[in-house]
């Protein structure tokens, strides 16, 4: 990467944080990253930044030095993986408001938003995907009024230009508009799926259909 693709920050004590004009290369320069030990302990991937915890002995301007030579592939080349999401949107508990509120019918809705994404960051929570970015007729809404106590697991919501899945029940003000059967999250086992590049397909599946799968891993 040229010098002008990348900006290095200092993060606390021991970390730095990367920012890249080309925000789809941020995963790929997490990987990369991950396969120098002598630079980073670990290295993640959010939006158009990666956060770096920096090896022992790393300076903010090896790692600099070190990226000035890296060499990313463009989004056609991208090599995050491909998982498919089923959802049931009749489990939606705010699927009618939300409808009425971006003037659309139900079944235009499900047209809508059941397609492919890309998943730009894993935050909120252990496990919990930004996925974008949607349709241009289904971002006129923003977080709720009123934030819900208790959002339930495998909860698929929307907010803003994102969509994304709540992976265990929690707090939340994102608009719920379907249900996932399938486990996206088991921190006992170190079992999270979903990584900030992946590819993501959301596909519409009926009530039967939900129950049949429920507790399926991804």
């Amino acid at each position: 990467m040229r010098q002008g693709e990348f900006r290095v920050e200092a993060m606390g004590e021991s970390g730095a944080l990367v920012t890249l004009t080309r925000r789809e290369s941020a995963p790929a320069l997490a990987r990369e990253l991950d396969q120098r030990p002598h630079l980073a302990r670990e290295a993640w991937a959010a939006f158009d930044q990666v956060g770096v915890v920096l090896a022992p002995g790393a300076t903010l301007e090896a790692l600099s030095e070190a990226l000035a030579d890296v060499s990313l592939p463009h989004e056609k080349d991208r090599t995050g993986r491909e998982l498919t999401v089923p959802v049931c949107y009749a489990l939606g508990e705010d699927l009618p408001e939300a409808c009425r509120r971006l003037d659309l019918k139900v079944d235009e809705f499900t047209a809508l938003h059941a397609r492919t994404y890309r998943c730009e960051a894993v935050g909120f929570q252990p496990g919990f995907p930004y996925l974008g970015t949607l349709d241009a007729r289904l971002q006129g809404l923003e977080r709720r009024p009123t934030p819900r106590v208790r959002v339930e697991p495998g909860s698929v919501a929307i907010a803003g230009a994102r969509t994304g899945v709540y992976p265990s029940a929690s707090p939340g003000g994102w608009w719920v508009v379907g249900r996932t059967p399938v486990c996206l999250v088991d921190a006992a086992e170190g079992y999270f799926p979903i990584r900030a590049g992946d590819t993501v397909r959301v596909v519409a599946i009926d009530e039967p259909e939900f129950h049949a799968r429920q507790g399926e891993r991804l």
